[in-house]
């Protein structure tokens, strides 16, 4: 009591250690959960790719195996576009969006991939999708010359927040032969390497 005889209202000691132990747990807690989003953000998303498989765009197509590879051959159509569909799967923990074709590609002589169907798989989904490709370029290659894609790099979105590249490997080989000179309108006696 005061010397005025008045009551005096102490107040409840702090627990100092137990605040410090919850705040360095919140800390601990928040570094974990940004070091799990770091670590997410370094990755790349796991996509994978099945048949079954189908073209459009071209007069002929056939698939044929050789060792363990299954290459898909197609007719080449100077400036054409050739359609090739199959199942994209995702492997990843996120969402994944696909936007659209990554910028830089793997180098082909004769396709030029120029689209792909925008698609969002959850976990664990799998949908078709369409890459087209334009098929150009048999001017500067010898008649009977081949070139393939087997890779497409896509542009995703995962989680609705993150961006990325992925390159998937196709299913199938994608082959073409140049033509000779008749089917190729652009060629000239000059253009073209002797086959």
């Amino acid at each position: 009591s005061s010397a005025d005889g008045g009551a005096v209202l102490r107040r409840p000691a702090l627990r100092r250690p137990a605040l410090r132990r919850a705040a360095l747990l919140g800390v601990l807690l928040l570094v974990v959960l940004a070091g799990g989003g770091v670590a997410v953000a370094r990755t790349s998303p796991t996509l994978t790719t099945s048949g079954p498989t189908s073209v459009t765009g071209t007069a002929a197509s056939a698939v044929f195996t050789i060792a363990d590879r299954t290459v898909r051959q197609v007719r080449y159509a100077d400036g054409g576009t050739l359609r090739y569909t199959f199942r994209l799967t995702n492997d990843d923990r996120l969402p994944v969006t696909v936007r659209g074709l990554a910028d830089s590609q793997p180098p082909s002589r004769l396709f030029h991939p120029t689209d792909v169907t925008p698609v969002h798989l959850g976990r664990g989904e799998t949908a078709d999708v369409t890459l087209a490709l334009h098929m150009s370029g048999c001017e500067s290659l010898s008649a009977r010359a081949g070139a393939f894609v087997t890779e497409v790099a896509l542009r995703v979105e995962r989680g609705g927040l993150l961006t990325d590249e992925v390159t998937v490997t196709l299913p199938e080989e994608l082959h073409t032969g140049s033509p000779r000179e008749a089917f190729c309108p652009n060629s000239t006696a000059t253009s073209r390497p002797p086959g």
